[in-house]
């Protein structure tokens, strides 16, 4: 991980587009986009939550079920490139490096730029210095396949906090995985043990066969 830089670990909520035209270049609207600014140490030094009004499309059924983002909520926010613009603001002029929980965010986030602002050249920022947290998870477990957010911080026996699929929730959270991955000891004790545990915290506790670790 880049020192001198601050790490933005970020999630975005987003909304199809359905105009034929536009899917060409884009498939999704960001609606809502949060962010954790991390220091050298993976310190929090602040954070980012924005809704997005789309321009495309409104916030369809199933989005408003997993996310609670209803079109009442975004109906008097900025427009992608305004938000973008705070974001940006934001983030300022110390170098930084990029971290999401998949690459998915990454490329909504760029094809929606290519999009809507393609001569813009403030987007440039975000051509460069992506990590994929998720993937980095995987290869340092030895996992064959993607494992979600909430799952891989039941392997670590931490608990979500806030609401799943919420922006600044899931990036707050994405950074405490961060944290967990860049501490060589505790991945390698990790990888010996979490081969017990199946599927993510229930109310109760994390399940270890057929043993359950109360919530405290």
């Amino acid at each position: 991980m880049p020192k001198g830089h601050n790490k933005i670990v970020l999630d975005l909520e987003f909304n199809p587009i359905r105009d034929p035209a536009a899917r060409q270049t884009a498939r999704h609207e960001i609606i809502e986009i949060g962010a954790v600014m991390l220091n050298d140490s993976l310190e929090q030094i602040s954070t980012f939550r924005e809704y997005i009004k789309p321009e495309l499309n409104v916030v369809e059924e199933k989005i408003t079920q997993l996310t609670g983002i209803t079109n009442e909520k975004v109906a008097d926010c900025g427009s992608f490139n305004e938000v973008m613009h705070h974001f940006m603001e934001w983030i300022g002029d110390t170098p930084c490096t990029f971290y999401t929980w998949s690459d998915s965010d990454r490329y909504v986030m760029l094809d929606e730029a290519d999009l809507k602002c393609p001569d813009d050249p403030d987007y440039d920022m975000f051509y460069v210095h992506w990590v994929d947290l998720q993937m980095i998870y995987q290869r340092k477990m030895g996992l064959h396949k993607s494992m979600g957010l909430a799952n891989a911080l039941g392997t670590m026996q931490i608990y979500f906090a806030g609401t799943e699929h919420g922006a600044l929730a899931d990036a707050i959270n994405t950074a405490e995985v961060m944290r967990v991955i860049s501490d060589k000891k505790r991945m390698e004790e990790l990888k010996h043990s979490s081969v017990t545990f199946n599927g993510k915290p229930s109310e109760s506790g994390f399940h270890m066969n057929n043993i359950i670790i109360k919530k405290k």
